[in-house]
């Protein structure tokens, strides 16, 4: 089994995966848990799982943000649009690299799409607005999806499964610029 950062990478800026469909009650985000703004990507680690549950390995990664493309690193624009919903903008480029394998998010052209978040932060809804950052599609699947304030910013916990039931969990920081 090898693990795909690219994948998960590409999932991160389309969100263009099968999303599993959980029946229960839901409240919507009545208030923004974050500020409009560009935020930054600070940090990537990832853990990857067979299905049986035992850790594959584990993953750090290191961001080099490319100063050539606006607006000179990996962002998120972030835009509360009421009723649980964020624009969200995926914009510039940056290569997330563990060691031995590295992988570029290149947004020159940008990734729009709307996010619904419930009051825990759970993504239950989203919608592209316009395809980016390459506009291929990933082979995992969306397990669960959420957002979660920090101080300066917000972190994005993504956990996806391959066809095999194998398991990638990924937390994303950004922090305001």
């Amino acid at each position: 089994m090898k693990y795909f950062i690219p994948m998960i990478i590409l999932s991160l800026v389309l969100l263009s995966c099968a999303k599993e469909e959980v029946e229960t009650e839901i409240t919507i985000m009545s208030t923004p848990f974050v500020s409009d703004g560009t935020y930054k990507l600070t940090a990537a680690i990832q853990t990857v799982y067979y299905s049986n549950g035992t850790l594959y390995g584990s993953y750090t990664y290191s961001i080099s943000h490319d100063s050539s493309v606006t607006p000179g690193y990996f962002a998120f624009d972030m835009e509360w649009k009421g009723s649980g919903v964020y624009r969200i903008t995926a914009k510039g480029k940056a290569t997330l690299t563990d060691g031995s394998n590295s992988d570029t998010i290149d947004c020159t052209t940008n990734n729009i799409y709307d996010i619904t978040l419930d009051t825990d932060g759970n993504v239950i809804n989203e919608t592209i607005i316009q395809t980016g950052c390459g506009g291929s599609s990933s082979t995992l699947s969306t397990v669960s999806d959420k957002f979660t304030a920090i101080s300066g910013g917000f972190q994005e916990y993504e956990v996806m499964k391959d066809s095999d039931s194998n398991q990638y969990k990924i937390t994303f920081t950004f922090q305001k610029q």
